[in-house]
């Protein structure tokens, strides 16, 4: 009978309270798995996953895009190549959103029963760690970062909005040094983005040639710019078109370093981390991740 390994982060918005955990058990079961519920302890998921990884052919993240970086880091840390189910139960949900996998989560629960497709996605290593799919700098990303998880559950996508708009009137320039092999970038920056995912900040069409296995990490970089300019990019990017505009420097590579002056913070998965100077590649197919076959994009 195989194993399927459901690693649940009962803090995420859209799981507390809810009793998903029955659904799930009844969906896995009639694939004929043999199910375990496991509830992420307060240090995160990624040794848990770590753990699990080795003995189980299927592992379920149920959590927002934090967890599921966590789970990833886990599987990719293990060695082992466990299939990975996402049940997107966040506020943003980028992951699920780049996947195409529906946010309704009765509607992706009952996904696990369905005929799946795999795709071998890409990890994005960083120094000795692991992101699933984001690494951002600047006070817009921070601005996220910042906001309480009692605050998320309650008001969901309204309170990152809230959060960046103040971000915008206040953001302040941090300098940037962006080495890919022997060229160098020295730029004055609002926000810089390493991402393999087309989805960033709900904004699903941030990154529209990203891929989770396209094999590159995608770089956007917004130099220091004037009111009326961050107007311009704030359109572009809901439009799908933000590297379009002068002041936006986007690069295509699979490693690259960064250093920056004034920040303490980054945002890696949509959760805060301290800031170090950054040797970022990309692990091509490093994870199988099983997405219902009526999901995919």
């Amino acid at each position: 009978m195989k194993k399927a390994a459901v690693i649940f982060n009962k803090k995420s918005g859209r799981t507390k309270n809810r009793p998903m955990e029955y659904g799930i058990i009844e969906q896995l079961t009639a694939t004929g798995c043999d199910v375990e519920i496991l509830y992420t302890p307060p240090e995160g998921a990624r040794k848990l996953a770590e753990k699990k990884a080795g003995d189980s052919d299927l592992i379920v993240a149920a959590g927002g895009d934090g967890t599921i970086g966590e789970v990833i880091g886990g599987i990719t840390e293990s060695g082992y190549k466990p299939l990975l189910s996402i049940l997107p139960a966040g506020t943003v949900n980028d992951y699920a959103r780049t996947l195409g996998i529906p946010l309704d989560l009765k509607d992706t629960v009952r996904g696990l029963s369905e005929k799946q497709r795999i795709i071998e996605a890409d990890v994005i290593r960083y120094n000795d760690q692991y992101a699933g799919y984001l690494i951002a700098l600047g006070d817009f990303m921070e601005s996220f970062t910042r906001v309480k998880s009692e605050t998320k559950n309650r008001f969901g996508s309204l309170a990152y909005l809230y959060n960046g708009i103040q971000a915008l009137i206040t953001m302040k320039p941090y300098d940037i040094r962006i080495t890919m092999g022997d060229e160098e970038i020295t730029e004055r920056s609002l926000l810089t983005i390493v991402a393999n995912s087309s989805s960033v900040g709900s904004f699903e069409s941030l990154l529209p040639e990203a891929s989770l296995d396209d094999g590159f990490l995608h770089i956007l970089n917004i130099t220091e710019s004037s009111p009326a300019e961050i107007l311009e990019i704030i359109w572009l990017t809901v439009r799908g078109r933000i590297s379009e505009h002068k002041n936006v420097r986007y690069i295509k590579t699979g490693r690259l370093k960064i250093e920056a002056d004034r920040l303490s913070v980054m945002d890696v998965d949509g959760d805060p981390h301290p800031f170090e100077p950054l040797d970022i590649s990309l692990l091509k197919g490093r994870v199988r991740v099983s997405i219902p076959g009526k999901s995919m994009k």
